[in-house]
């Protein structure tokens, strides 16, 4: 879904424009390569999520010639400050549990680094602000401040303030971003109220997930050795025009098996992630 940070850019500044329109709390968010989280309070999610969609799909349509590979949407409710917090907590974990990154402050596309933050030296746990932050000049037509190359900080439509509150305090925040997954936390949330469903690995995920490889690489046993972010901007930048193409959708069956075995011999990468790489479609997802 997002191949390079301009997408996930116009992603994140799509939802924050949506949210300001439909009047929606986004509380937290995480945007990876294939799928996104997003935690918001609201009695009314269908339109802002309608249109979110949409306005992205459309984007993507006229950048890469074709549609979005079809996904799966699903909605979890959370009730009570722990089942809240867990679910906060999962969404900003979530690079960690794909692997990406060893922590979920070293995420550049998700809200982690909202939270019990400020413009001076990085502190640890405790009631002070624990991450580092910088900001830059804010562009008029939004009232925000924004990066280099145009996305809005996070920190302008995130309510960073009820998550602060939701956690009461850094060090508890600190200490749901680093916990391990697994029996403990689902027995907490049952005691707390039995009535709700858990909220687990296993409950936010997609039913395809390997959640045994998730918990391993929260446990830092193993990571992707190079990014999807990079591997694509690699394939559009290099592969696509060495072809002659615009886009990598238009590849055909010789030279996406080319191009994927590159990729295996060069990065050892997986077969999973080159077939959301090169985009498989149904009938043409092996590569032997």
């Amino acid at each position: 879904m997002f191949r390079s940070r301009q997408d996930y850019i116009r992603f994140i500044n799509n939802m924050a424009l949506l949210a300001y329109k439909y009047h929606i709390r986004i509380l937290a968010f995480t945007v990876m390569s294939n799928h996104y989280h997003i935690g918001i309070m609201t009695n009314d999610f269908e339109k802002f999520f309608r249109s979110l969609k949409v306005s992205y799909s459309n984007y993507y349509f006229h950048k890469y010639g074709a549609s979005l590979p079809q996904t799966s949407c699903f909605v979890q409710e959370a009730v009570g400050n722990l089942h809240i917090v867990t679910l906060i907590a999962y969404i900003l974990r979530n690079p960690v549990h794909h692997g990406i990154v060893g922590h979920p402050f070293a995420y550049p596309y998700s809200s982690a680094g909202c939270c019990f933050s400020y413009n001076g030296t990085l502190y640890s746990i405790g009631h002070a602000p624990v991450i580092k932050r910088v900001t830059t000049t804010a562009p008029n037509e939004y009232n925000s401040n924004s990066d280099r190359e145009g996305m809005i900080d996070p920190m302008t439509f995130v309510d960073y303030r009820m998550v602060e509150t939701l956690f009461t305090s850094s060090g508890r925040f600190m200490y749901f971003m680093s916990r391990y997954s697994g029996p403990k936390w689902e027995q907490e949330l049952r005691e707390n109220d039995d009535s709700l469903l858990p909220i687990t690995l296993r409950s936010i995920e997609h039913q395809d997930t390997d959640i045994e490889a998730c918990m391993k690489y929260e446990k830092g046993h193993g990571k992707l050795l190079i990014p999807d972010q990079l591997l694509c901007e690699w394939i559009d930048g290099k592969v696509v025009p060495y072809y002659g193409h615009t886009s990598f959708t238009q590849l055909d069956r010789a030279q996406t098996t080319e191009t994927a075995g590159a990729l295996y011999s060069r990065w050892k990468v997986s077969e999973d992630q080159v077939e959301r790489c090169l985009y498989y479609r149904p009938g043409t997802r092996k590569v032997h």
